[in-house]
């Protein structure tokens, strides 16, 4: 034997060995797939029937495209490089396949059984030549579970074929898996990638190649051992799993290559599809609740061995599938049972009221998935979900139990006062106020069967929402002692002053309806300044008077006043045969008159008084004030008409004289409304007006302050006289404001006026204007009195004086009153009164006495010296136009003019520029100018600049130029704001050729320096956005970031730093940074590194390989090392018998890398050393005899066991086996097995440690084998 077969033959040995153990069987042989497993029972979670043959028994439902033979005999072929003499037979499929009488009968339903009751073969065969097109199908009556497919051909395996499935009857299809000679090529939307996850659709090219031309396998699990599946009970395998057809698309034949250059019948005769045997193993599908299942309705097979499709449902479900609950057990809603879980479907709580009921999702996630069951048609006047309530018009009796046919009473309410129709409360809750029974209200219904209003309402009806109508009686105006109102009539009970049949009116004469005692308050309007005692209810506002305000009209409306009882005054002084006498008011002196004084009477003369302004008819008192007192008689009518001028005539007064004040007319107010009668009001008001003094205060002279009860009545009565207020009419001249006094209307006048009206100046003053009127103020001394002219206020002066004040002397003189002649030394005749000062001097003196010369004059103008002013020479007169100086002097001790120069001139005579100044003031007209140099040059240095042109010659602050009005050189600003600064160019980055020696020249007005290339910066110190490398000559570098790798593309202006994402690294994040590793250019990845396996946390910047301490291994160091065993990073050194086992598989991984050698040198050198065709069916010679002795054995529970398991190596190797015959054709596919032995290896070494760990556990699994029959798993 070979040394490679010789390998892999131990390695076979090795796995038959451990595979029963490590891998319980997931595939049974020939006749183990034929027996159904027991079912697994029901545990705590889920429940799964027993699996086996879905063919069996449904011969009827098995169905191909193509069949030999059907219409009539065919003949067809053998490949004729086989040794046998017969080449070609004939088929014959018109009856159906008989071991005696129908021997070449090849139907679909021989693939059921692989040999007849005579141990001879059997197959289905398609028709001669046709390569597309042909399917088998098989069409199952319910749902099914389908776990793996076997097929064994008679000819070479298809090139080309698909397994697809349906779970609606056929009505839509799904592929499960593709298989190909040349995936890429056939199928090429396909992948052909390893499975990633177990729902995966790949192609696959392990069962598809031309060898061996007879009795290949195909083998296709629907969960593959590979993918490691985390719950095998979950939804998304259930649903991979669930079919209810199931069908083979053969699209491709294998042939020898004869047919493409002669499609004669003969040639193809040899071309067909052939099958021995067809296995497709499952279970019926119960959705986990259900461990055996039963015929299906109609379905009349009893074949032994046959796997029924109707589930025998537990879990309180029901259906073909357990699909559903069973009826009264909807509580919980329908789900399939998990493997911890069976979800159990729970019956309804009707509490014995109904037995029917529905599942409500809604009510489901209201109780936060805990109930949702509804229960339908409650009895015994139930409701609610649960028929937990009573329904309407009932309620839960107390003292029965709700389960309690009799639990619900009727309600006993008043249906006219009662909420819907007499509704009660159907049980009690104390906490939302309601009491079983309890009669619902309307909202003004009251009494345990809400049969009476409520008080404050009336007339209950039946048609009213509320019961009752409310009283409406106003609060304010009922009494508050029992019902408001009646309740039949509704008629409110009113307080003492409020009216209406809701109470919500005040009597005449009240108002303010309130809360009060009475109800409502009296108007108590003012007797004279309304019309009448009614008023407003809302407000109490009485009806008033022009111009009198208030709630009872008892207020006089600014700009008016009320007129006092001696209001009408009529003046002596406009009477004939008298002399008005002005007297003057002096301060703490009492003012006995009126106006600006008295009249004074003649001896012997009478008075005579005119009234024409009479404002009411009716009787009245004549008063006349005068001094000294004596008497005399008037003659006057008993009654005064109203408006109608009289006249009133004294006798002659018989003495030396009289001072007359004025005459008074009092009106007799008994007259009067309010006053007259006997109404207590009326007799009140007399007895106030005797008992406050009102008349005798107008009698008094001076008149005393009023009492407030006599300036209330006074107002009354002159509203009644004048019909309202008076207004004021104060001259907006002589008074402060236009309101008066409330009782009289005397204004309140400006200074030094007079009069009611403040219209007149008093004794003393004149101007009578905006701002009063001013006093006279004459002089004492000069003036014959103390009265002046009311309008010009000129006084009277005595001889010698002079002035409105008759205070100054006459024109020439001053110093009154001793008047002197004026000193000017003869140059004015003016001079000021008071001080003597002369004014207006002539012939250019100036002075108080006019006694010196005026600027520009030089010489004594003092009278008697013989001098006089004259013009200075500086160097020109005054008025030649070249006058340079102020004014001038002569120097006693040299006798020579000095002149005060102008601003800009200097010299003796003002004969040139002074320093800051330029000009040519040789010449007639020249000037002296300030020089241009823009406020930047010390104007008092001679040679700041050109004394002739004004060119700047000393810039000072840093400026230069002609004007000094720029900036110097490395200096940048305002000239002319004198701020110049040195510019702060940073010389690192400004261009080289703008600085020497430290400094660098910038922009003079802005101080923008110029920068490098890629440099900017008002002082050039940055580089621009995107570059770095500040401070060379060629100014800065692009940054150049990674664009994937960089967050940005801006990095460090020093250090050129990018600023990158996380897992990468360098200066231009090219490179994974510290504790990744990777390719930068594709992906850097974190290490990872498990601190407490690893020596440190950077790994292999290439590999990711983390450098492990003693006892981790792995990527990450985050697993238990050869030899330890635990969970990481608990690893404890195994039991010393791990070496025996580890010497082992040490041994198998040194003979798979010998057998990778060796394949290398074969795919180099394409010679197989020492391997020959002899050899190879030597070891399949051996292997077939293993499974003869096999089949000759017991047909017991282990030989199910070691047929399974027999089955499983068969599929292993016949993979391996299509792998090496595979090896010369397929050079990229070596890596990729590689990796798989190498994954294969690795599992059986964890598997290995495990055992040292779990051996007891394994050997009590193993006897629990034995002893339960060797049970199918279905999902593994």
């Amino acid at each position: 034997m070979s040394p490679i077969y010789e390998l892999i033959w131990r390695y076979f040995v090795l796995f038959s060995f451990l595979f029963p153990i490590l891998n319980p069987p997931s595939a049974l042989s020939v006749v183990g797939q034929q027996l159904p497993s027991s079912p697994h029972g029901c545990m705590e979670g889920s429940c799964y029937p027993a699996t086996g043959n879905l063919l069996i028994g449904r011969a009827v439902n098995l169905s191909a495209t193509s069949t030999c033979g059907l219409h009539g005999p065919e003949q067809y072929c053998i490949v004729s490089h086989l040794q046998e003499l017969d080449k070609c037979f004939v088929c014959n499929s018109q009856q159906p396949y008989d071991p005696y009488y129908h021997k070449n009968s090849h139907r679909v339903e021989n693939v059921i059984q692989l040999k007849d009751s005579n141990e001879d073969l059997t197959w289905w065969q398609s028709v001669n030549g046709v390569c597309e097109g042909v399917s088998i199908r098989l069409n199952l009556e319910a749902e099914f579970h389908f776990t793996h497919l076997i097929m064994k051909f008679k000819t070479f395996r298809p090139a080309a074929m698909l397994i697809e499935r349906s779970a609606d009857f056929g009505r839509s299809w799904r592929p499960y898996r593709y298989f190909a000679y040349n995936c890429t090529k056939t199928f090429p939307r396909v992948p052909t990638h390893a499975l990633h996850y177990i729902n995966d659709v790949v192609c696959e090219e392990r069962y598809s190649d031309i060898e061996p031309s007879t009795e290949g396998e195909v083998i296709y699990k629907v969960l593959d051992p590979a993918i490691h599946v985390k719950d095998p009970y979950s939804l998304e395998i259930q649903e991979l799993l669930r079919i209810t057809n199931l069908r083979i698309n053969f699209t491709k034949l294998h042939t020898l290559g004869d047919n493409l250059l002669d499609r004669r019948s003969d040639v193809l005769q040899k071309y067909y599809y052939s099958l021995y045997e067809l296995v497709v193993r499952g279970s019926c599908f119960c959705y986990g609740h259900a461990s055996e299942c039963a015929p299906v309705p109609g379905v009349d097979a009893r074949d032994s061995g046959m796997i029924h499709g109707r589930c025998v449902c537990k879990h309180n479900t029901e259906g073909l599938n357990c699909e559903r609950c069973r009826d009264f057990h909807n509580d919980l809603t329908w789900s399939p049972a998990e493997a911890n879980n069976p979800h159990t479907c729970k019956e309804c709580n009707c509490n014995g009221h109904s037995n029917q009921c529905h599942f409500d999702m809604a009510v489901y996630l209201a109780t936060g998935n805990a109930s949702g069951g509804v229960c339908d048609h409650c009895l015994h006047n139930t409701m609610g979900r649960n028929c937990e309530m009573c329904k309407p018009f009932y309620f839960k009796d107390p003292s029965r139990d709700i389960r309690d046919p009799a639990a619900c009473t009727a309600c006993d309410c008043d249906p006219v006062g009662s909420m819907e129709g007499g509704v009660c409360d159907s049980h009690t809750d104390l906490d939302m106020g309601m009491i079983a029974g309890q009669c619902r209200c309307k909202l003004n219904v009251k009494a345990t069967r809400c049969d009476y209003c409520k008080e404050g309402y009336y007339g209950l009806t039946h048609n009213d929402q509320q019961g009752c109508q409310p009283c409406n009686c106003d609060s304010r105006g009922t009494i508050m002692l029992g019902a408001p109102c009646d309740q039949i009539s509704g008629d409110c009970s009113c307080k003492r002053y409020v009216t209406g049949r809701y109470c919500n009116q005040c009597l005449p004469e009240y108002w303010g309806l309130s809360n009060d005692l009475a109800g409502c308050r009296a108007c108590d309007c003012d007797f004279g300044g309304a019309y009448s005692n009614r008023c407003m209810v809302e407000n109490g506002q009485c009806d008033c008077r022009r111009h009198l305000v208030g709630r009872q009209c008892s207020d006089v409306q600014p700009g008016y006043f009320c007129a006092p009882l001696d209001y009408y005054k009529y003046e002596a002084e406009d009477a004939p045969d008298v002399r008005s006498v002005h007297r003057e008011r002096s301060q703490g002196h009492m003012v006995t008159w009126t106006g600006p004084g008295f009249s004074r009477v003649k001896d012997g003369a009478g008075l005579v008084f005119t009234i024409d302004n009479i404002p009411h008819a009716m009787e009245y008192d004549i008063m006349i004030r005068y001094e000294p007192e004596v008497h005399f008689t008037l003659r006057v009518p008993p009654c005064l008409p109203h408006n109608e001028p009289y006249t009133v005539y004294s006798e002659s007064i018989q003495t030396p004289f009289i001072f007359s004040h004025f005459l008074v007319l009092i009106p007799k107010y008994t007259e009067l409304p309010g006053f007259q009668g006997n109404d207590p009001a009326a007799e009140e008001r007399r007895d106030e007006m005797v008992r406050y003094m009102c008349l005798d205060s107008f009698m008094a002279m001076p008149m005393p302050m009023l009492a407030e009860m006599c300036t209330k009545l006074i107002c009354s009565i002159s509203a009644i006289l004048h019909d309202g207020a008076l207004q004021c009419q104060c001259d907006p001249q002589g008074s402060l404001s236009a309101e008066c006094d409330r009782v009289g209307g005397q204004c309140r006048c400006k200074p030094n006026v007079i009069g009611q009206r403040c219209d007149q100046c008093a004794p003393g003053t004149y101007g009578f204007g905006p701002y009063g009127c001013t006093a006279c103020d004459c002089h004492s001394q000069g003036s014959l009195g103390h009265q002046c002219d009311p309008v010009t206020g000129q006084c009277p002066c005595r001889q010698g004086a002079s002035g409105r004040q008759c205070s100054d002397c006459q024109p020439g003189q001053w110093g009154f009153p001793s008047c002197r002649p004026c000193q000017c030394n003869g140059h004015t005749e003016d001079c000021n009164p008071q001080t003597g000062e002369c004014q207006t001097c002539r012939d250019y003196t100036d002075g108080q006495y006019c006694e010196r010369c005026v600027n520009g004059f030089f010489g004594n103008p003092v009278l008697g010296s013989g001098d006089h002013c004259r013009p200075c020479p500086c160097p020109g007169n005054p008025g030649s136009g070249h006058s340079n100086g102020d004014s001038c002097h002569t120097d006693i001790s040299s006798n020579q003019i000095l002149c005060n120069c102008k601003q800009g001139y200097t010299g003796p005579r003002c004969e040139r520029c002074a320093p800051g100044y330029y000009g040519n003031i040789e010449h007639p007209g020249g000037q002296c100018r300030p020089c241009q140099c823009s406020g930047n040059i010390d104007t008092q240095d001679p040679e700041s600049c050109d004394p002739r042109t004004g060119q700047c010659l000393r810039c000072l602050y840093n400026t230069d130029g002609a004007s000094c009005s720029d900036c110097k050189r490395s200096y940048y600003g305002n000239a002319l704001a004198q701020d110049c600064r040195r510019c702060t160019c940073v010389t690192a980055g400004t261009q080289q050729s703008y600085c020497t020696v430290g400094h660098c020249h910038c922009d003079r007005q802005t101080g923008a320096c110029p920068c490098r290339e890629n440099v900017v910066g008002h002082n050039c110190d940055q580089c621009a956005p995107d570059y770095w490398n500040y401070g060379t000559d060629r100014g800065c570098e692009r940054c150049g970031c990674h664009p994937l790798h960089a967050m940005g593309s801006h990095c460090n202006m020093f250090s050129g730093q990018c600023h990158c994402q996380q897992g990468f690294g360098g200066r231009q994040c090219t490179e994974c940074e510290q504790f990744h590793w990777g390719d930068p250019r594709v992906q850097c990845e974190e290490c990872n590194c498990h601190p407490l396996g690893s020596e440190m946390a950077q790994c292999d910047r290439v590999t990711g390989v983390c450098e492990c301490r003693e006892g981790a291994v792995g990527r990450r160091c985050d697993e238990c090392a050869r030899g330890f065993t635990g969970v990481f990073p608990k690893c404890v050194r195994c039991h010393p018998c791990f070496e025996l086992w580890d010497d082992a598989v040490c041994m198998i991984r040194r003979d798979l890398d010998h057998i990778h050698h060796e394949i290398q040198k074969i795919l180099e050198s394409g010679a197989t050393p020492g391997v020959g065709d002899k050899r190879i069916r030597e070891l399949e010679n051996k292997l077939a005899q293993v499974q003869d002795l096999i089949r000759d054995g017991d047909w017991d529970r282990l030989h199910q066991l070691i047929g399974q398991s027999i089955d499983d190596l068969r599929a292993e190797i016949a993979l391996t086996d299509g792998r090496l015959m595979g090896v010369a054709r397929e050079l990229n596919g070596t890596a990729v097995e590689d990796e798989v032995l190498r994954r294969n290896l690795t599992q059986m070494e964890r598997e290995l440690r495990d055992l040292n760990t779990t051996l007891i556990q394994r050997r009590q699994e193993q006897e629990n084998y034995l002893s339960s029959g060797f049970q199918g798993n279905t999902f593994l």
